[in-house]
């Protein structure tokens, strides 16, 4: 969006975004979401932010969570900004830097707390002794009785854990940093996999883009649309980085 945006985010966004609500009066085809929220500084998604501007007020963090929860961003990660403060430089730093907080979240936590016992110890329990969880068809009190313990609680409640790891069956999975027996750098390198080049963009023009090329114009009837359409290509980030400095980029998490 450009720079002025920057006054109040909500309404712009609001504004930017109404053309393509799939639940307003807009035509089907140019209906792209149902509902939408800044989301990427708190799960590596978002942006690096540039050294020296990791305090700058206009940088965009996420909103809470559906129930308030606050979000907060990873250091030197952000929802957006003016692109001028954000690092383009390496496309794996914000995935980089989320994964690393999350390692040193961990750590932290099991320096404070008695070891945890680990999760295939309670799975292992549940199903060969009748007598550790009584009745527990699905492994509900199992599980539960798992997460309980202090370290484990409370990180899996913080943001940073990045929801990742599956409490629940068939095939449950303790999180990962939680049972890694390597290093940080070990545990940072899947960074590689989190960069997502492929995104749709929100132009300042209007233009609703998908990474395949396929794109809708807010300002007509996708049947009937005389303009035609900036080039981007798959790499988002290439197009993003090359836009005007004070251009304000934010990173939503739209639902449709």
């Amino acid at each position: 969006m450009p720079a002025e945006a920057g006054g109040d985010v909500d309404a712009a966004l609001a504004a930017a975004l109404a053309p393509f609500d799939m639940d307003s009066d807009n035509p089907v085809d140019r209906g792209m979401w149902d509902s939408w929220t800044i989301r990427g500084g708190s799960d590596g998604h978002g942006f690096a932010v540039g050294a020296g501007h990791w305090n700058d007020p206009r940088l965009i963090h996420d909103m809470p969570r559906w129930d308030g929860t606050p979000l907060p961003s990873v250091p030197g990660v952000c929802a957006g900004g003016p692109r001028g403060l954000l690092d383009f430089t390496r496309p794996t730093a914000a995935a980089e830097r989320t994964l690393g907080a999350s390692w040193d979240l961990w750590q932290e936590l099991s320096a404070a707390h008695p070891p945890a016992v680990p999760l295939a110890d309670f799975v292992h329990r549940w199903r060969t002794d009748p007598e550790a969880f009584p009745g527990d068809q699905y492994g509900e009190a199992m599980f539960a009785a798992y997460r309980e313990q202090a370290p484990i609680q409370a990180y899996l409640d913080h943001p940073f854990s990045l929801g990742r790891g599956w409490l629940s069956f068939p095939e449950p999975s303790e999180h990962p940093v939680i049972a890694f027996e390597g290093g940080r750098a070990d545990y940072l390198r899947p960074a590689a996999d989190m960069k997502l080049w492929h995104r749709d963009v929100l132009t300042p023009d209007g233009w609703w883009i998908e990474p395949d090329g396929h794109a809708v114009h807010g300002a007509c009837d996708p049947d009937d649309c005389p303009h035609t359409a900036p080039t981007i290509g798959p790499k988002t980030e290439l197009y993003l980085a090359s836009l005007p400095e004070d251009t304000l980029l934010i990173r939503l998490h739209c639902h449709c």
